[in-house]
This record gives C-alpha cells, sequence and structure tokens, in this order.
C-alpha cells in the first residue's frame, strides 16, 4: 500500500508538472452584423480596444456611431446608451473599466456596473488614451499638441506631460500605450519634414519616462506602437507594414531586428491604426480600406447630391463661401485652398505653418482669415485670396485662436479660444472654451462676448450683424442659442431642443441652419426685426452621411440659400479585422524570441 501511495503521487506529481501540449494558434476574421458594424475608419480616431484578459472586445459602429462591447463567447454586441459622437476606447490595466474620448472630453464606463466617470472635459484630444497601472491615464492633448497626464478619477485636472522637440519639427504627441512596468509611455511622434515645399509629415516611435515626461526616439519611419507581453514592440511602417521587433521594458530599448507580420494594414491620417493585443497573446488588427479620403458636394433642400469636381477630392474641412458666391475656400490636407465653383481651378495658398485650418472670407472677398501655427502657436492670419502678398498675423493670444469669422461690416472679428489650465479674460470656468470679439485698429485685445464654465464654440453672425448665433453645453447637450449682438449679456433664445450645432444663418436673414443630434439638416424660420423671434422648425434631410464636427460648422450654405456644400466621405475597399488566438507561440516561431 505504501509503495502504491507513492507511485500514485509521482504519478500526480508528474501530471502536474510535465510540459503540457501548446495551445493551437488560431487565426480567422471577424465578422460584424450589419446592424454593427464598425463605422468606418476615422483619420484622427481609432476604432476598437482589446480587454486584457481578450473577454470584451469594445468598438465603434452601428448607424448612430456609438460604443459597442461585444463579450469573447457571445455572437452579439451591446451598444451603449449615450455614446454617439465618442470613440478611441481603451481598457484600464485590470479591465474593470472602458475609457472613451472626444473633442476635450475623457470618459470613463464601469463594466461592472455603476454610473459613468467624467474624467476631464478639458484639453484631451481623440488621438489615443492609454491607462497605466499607476492610476493616471496619458492621453493626447487637444489639436497639435503634447500627451497629457491625467488622474484617473472624477473632474480630474490634466497635466502635460511630454514636450515638444520643435528644433527637430516635432509637432505632435499621439497614439501612447503604457508599458506594464509603469517605467515609460510608448508614444508616436509627427514631425514636419524639414526643406519641404508642402506639409509633408514624417512619424517615428518614441518613449517617454515616468514621471519625467523626458523621451527619445525608437524607431523611424513608424507609427501606432504597442508593447506586446510578450516582450515586443508592434508597430506599423508608413507603408502599411506591421512589424514586430524584440523590446527590452526595463531599458525601455529595442533588442533586436523587426520582423515583418503582415502588409495592408488600414491607417488614417494622422498615423491611427486597428491594433490591439491583450496580456493572454489574443492578437488584433485590420487591414484594406486604404487611404481615406472626402468630395465636396452640392445637397439641395431635399437632399440630393451633386459633386462640385468629381476630380477633386482629398481630406477636407471648414468649407467657406466667398460673398459674392463664385469661390470656396477650403482646409484640404492642413493648407488652405481656393477653388472656384463650380468645377473651376483651385489654387494652394502658401504658408509657413504646419497646421493651417478654419478659413474664413473678409466680407470684401479679397482674403482669407484664418488659424495658423506659423508662429508656433495657434494664431489668426489674413492672406490675400490671389496668393499675391505674405500672410500677416491678426491676433496671438497666450491661449489659442481658433475659427475666426468676421462681421458683415468687417467691424468685428470673433473668435473661439482653446481650453486653457489658467483661464483667460475672466473665464469662470478657467479651461473652458470661449468666444471672444474684438475691433481690429481700435481694441488692444479681444473682450468676452459668450464666457462661462461651459463650452461654448461656433459663432455665426446673422446677415444684418445684430445676432450672433453659437452652440454651448450648458444643458449638459451640445444646443444652439441665439443672443444680441455686440451686447450679447442682454438676452438669449434657444434655438434647437433635441441636440444642436454647426449653426449657420441663411443669406436671406430668414432661417437659420443646424445639424441636430440625429444628424438631420434643420431649418428655423425666424424673425430679426424688430426683435429676434425664433419660428417653425423644419428637418430638410438627413445629414449623417456627411462630414460632421462641434467646431467649425463643416458645411456652407448658398447664396440663394437653395444648397448646401458639404463634404462627403470616399467609399474605400472594405477593411477586415484578423484575429490571430496564442499569438505569442506564433510570435516565437516567426522571431524564435
Amino acid at each position: 500500500m505504501g509503495a502504491l501511495a507513492i507511485l500514485m503521487s509521482v504519478i500526480a506529481l508528474w501530471g502536474w508538472l510535465r510540459p503540457r501540449p501548446a495551445s493551437p494558434v488560431l487565426g480567422y476574421r471577424l465578422v460584424f452584423d450589419s446592424t454593427e458594424a464598425m463605422v468606418a475608419g476615422g483619420s484622427y480616431t481609432t476604432r476598437l480596444a482589446l480587454s486584457p484578459d481578450a473577454s470584451r472586445l469594445a468598438y465603434i459602429g452601428g448607424p448612430k456611431a456609438q460604443l459597442f462591447i461585444l463579450p469573447r463567447n457571445q455572437l452579439r454586441g451591446t451598444a451603449v446608451p449615450g455614446t454617439e459622437g465618442l470613440n478611441t476606447p481603451f481598457f484600464s490595466p485590470d479591465g474593470r473599466y472602458l475609457g472613451v474620448m472626444a473633442d476635450n472630453n475623457l470618459q470613463a464606463f464601469s463594466l461592472t456596473g455603476g454610473p459613468r466617470m467624467h474624467v476631464t472635459d478639458t484639453l484631451v484630444g481623440v488621438a489615443g488614451a492609454s491607462w497605466g497601472r499607476d492610476g493616471f491615464i496619458y492621453a493626447d492633448g487637444a489639436g497639435f499638441e503634447r500627451l497629457l497626464r491625467i488622474e484617473a478619477k472624477p473632474n480630474a485636472v490634466p497635466k502635460w506631460f511630454t514636450t515638444l522637440d520643435t528644433a527637430s519639427g516635432e509637432f505632435d504627441h499621439l497614439w501612447p500605450d503604457v508599458l506594464p512596468n509603469g517605467k515609460g509611455v510608448l508614444f508616436t511622434v509627427a514631425s514636419r519634414v524639414k526643406n519641404s515645399t508642402l506639409n509633408t509629415w514624417a512619424f517615428s516611435i518614441a518613449v517617454a519616462d515616468i514621471p519625467s515626461g523626458k523621451h527619445r526616439v525608437l524607431v523611424n519611419n513608424a507609427k501606432f506602437a504597442r508593447y506586446s507581453p510578450s516582450g515586443h514592440l508592434l508597430y506599423v511602417t508608413s507603408d502599411r507594414k506591421l512589424m514586430v521587433a524584440p523590446f527590452d521594458q526595463g531599458s525601455m530599448k529595442v533588442t533586436g531586428e523587426p520582423s515583418l507580420l503582415s502588409e495592408g494594414m488600414r491607417v488614417g491620417n494622422l498615423g491611427s491604426a486597428d491594433l490591439t493585443v491583450s496580456a493572454t497573446g489574443t492578437l488584433l488588427y485590420g487591414t484594406g480600406g486604404g487611404q481615406p479620403a472626402n468630395q465636396l458636394v452640392w445637397i439641395t433642400r431635399d437632399g440630393k447630391a451633386q459633386p462640385v469636381d468629381s476630380a477633386w477630392t482629398g481630406l477636407f474641412r471648414s468649407p467657406a463661401i466667398s460673398p459674392d458666391g463664385n469661390r470656396l475656400a477650403v482646409e484640404r490636407g492642413s493648407e488652405i485652398w481656393i477653388k472656384q465653383l463650380d468645377g473651376g481651378p483651385s489654387l494652394r495658398l502658401a504658408f509657413e505653418g504646419t497646421e493651417n485650418t478654419f478659413p474664413w472670407w473678409t466680407p470684401d472677398g479679397r482674403s482669407i482669415t484664418f488659424t495658423s501655427t506659423a508662429s508656433s502657436s495657434y494664431d489668426i492670419w489674413t492672406k490675400k485670396a490671389d496668393g499675391s502678398a505674405p500672410a500677416v498675423r491678426q491676433l496671438h493670444m497666450d491661449r489659442g485662436v481658433f475659427g475666426p469669422v468676421w462681421s458683415p461690416d468687417g467691424t468685428w472679428l470673433i473668435v473661439r479660444t482653446d481650453a486653457s489650465a489658467t483661464g483667460a479674460l475672466g473665464s469662470p470656468s478657467g479651461v473652458m472654451p470661449d468666444i471672444l470679439g474684438m475691433r481690429p485698429g481700435i481694441d488692444s485685445a479681444p473682450q468676452p462676448l459668450v464666457a462661462t464654465k461651459f463650452t461654448e464654440e461656433a459663432p455665426a453672425f446673422s446677415p444684418d450683424g445684430r445676432w450672433l448665433a453659437y452652440s454651448s453645453d450648458e444643458s449638459g447637450e451640445k444646443e444652439v442659442y441665439v443672443v444680441p449682438f455686440p451686447n450679447t449679456t442682454a438676452a438669449k433664445w434657444p434655438i434647437s431642443s433635441r441636440g444642436g450645432r454647426e449653426p449657420q444663418w441663411s443669406h436671406s436673414g430668414k432661417e437659420l441652419f443646424y445639424r441636430d443630434d440625429a444628424g438631420n439638416m434643420v431649418a428655423v424660420a425666424v424673425q430679426t426685426t424688430p426683435t429676434f423671434s425664433p419660428g417653425r422648425s423644419t428637418v430638410l434631410f438627413q445629414a449623417r452621411g456627411y462630414v460632421a464636427r462641434a467646431f467649425p460648422p463643416q458645411y456652407a450654405v448658398s447664396r440663394d440659400d437653395r444648397r448646401f456644400l458639404m463634404i462627403r466621405p470616399l467609399p474605400i475597399a472594405p477593411d477586415e479585422l484578423v484575429v490571430v488566438e496564442n499569438w505569442f507561440q506564433e510570435l516565437q516561431s516567426k522571431t524564435g524570441k
């Protein structure tokens, strides 16, 4: 009996300690139901994230472009209510929380129940966030900025983490990924190519030390780095190849030569990619898709579309029609272009800034006023529309200024400020974007027009210059309001009630247009004399398929008020999601490590 007991113990111990057969490497493509399909790949955001244990996939999808959570053991995902407009999901290290981003907004959802946590509503951008084991979230800063460090708690105050090396051409830090040991943060550096006549960008992978934020470049010609718990660095090259290289997170150095994993990765304009790896060895990445592009189209009041020029495409933003209705100013790839309507030639206005955006015509139609980084800060500049003279800086402030709008008589210049940790001009919040105005040649500095603890944006003058429309989130949702001008505190009228943004006036002054939360283009009949009075609202057409942004408006109104010039994303090749289970074993066979 004693010998038998010993034998059984030996057998049991051998069964426990013997090498177990490796789990098989499984690769397959992930397919969604049409009602839950992922949104088309965006240029400035990511669409998905895997939980650390790979039990859940979070992604942005469905007809409302909202957050979905797909458990591994289920066939269908669950849409999270109230997440329309949010993007770039990321998990906490323990998998209990899911973070999401929007312009100047960072939130977290508990996956075990409980209220939504509003981490911060200032300074953050949309180009990536990563939740560290130190209890801090490392996030992209709004605009072309450095990384932020934000404590993962309600109403946290963001603090700048990295510093841009402007001497070497750096203008943006984005797509952070915190190393598991908490020593550093991987991220993407965007730099302007020196001696280039165009705004040509180069990407590289860097690592920043925690807590100092000092960084150094690891890999050139690379973007969107992710750390793999197998001890490797994953990244995407400019020619859309997925590479893997040995990486020691202790020394924070690449320790070997890279190997090719896949080709034809889906990438966005600012280096975004569909790429995530779990702590348990599940790899997920997106292929296909190609580069996104847009087309300018005219939309009639009943929703019929016709291209402005079918041969002219690009990444367009912020269209503005000249006062005579014959020309268009538009941002195209961070540069300002002037386009003859309809179908005429186009002209690129040459600037020195890395980012040139938010064009607006001066009332005489001779010049373009815009935001530029020509002086390494977001300032307001004006340049002749025919390119015949150098640009002149119109306004500089300690906090960035954006979206210039001229009053119809050219007396006032209205701008929207960036969020600021120190506040400006007596803003009660100290951090929220405000609407300011100045009279060039009269005022030495802008004065507050609508400046509260809430976010105000998208100012728009009525044709007679007596009324100012704008959007604000003072009710908890973005809505459109109208105030008298310039005495903006004398009265206020709410225009929308189910979400409203991007207000624009008709040239007749008898209507005010905006987009509601359902994506509809809405026209509100208004009376502007002797005083302001809003009337009936009418849904004109569904505009969800066209580019939208809370600030500034992403459409323009024709001189006769019968058409809307809008931006339509062009179809791209269908993208595919590839899942590889037990990927660490495949990696070992490929790299030998």
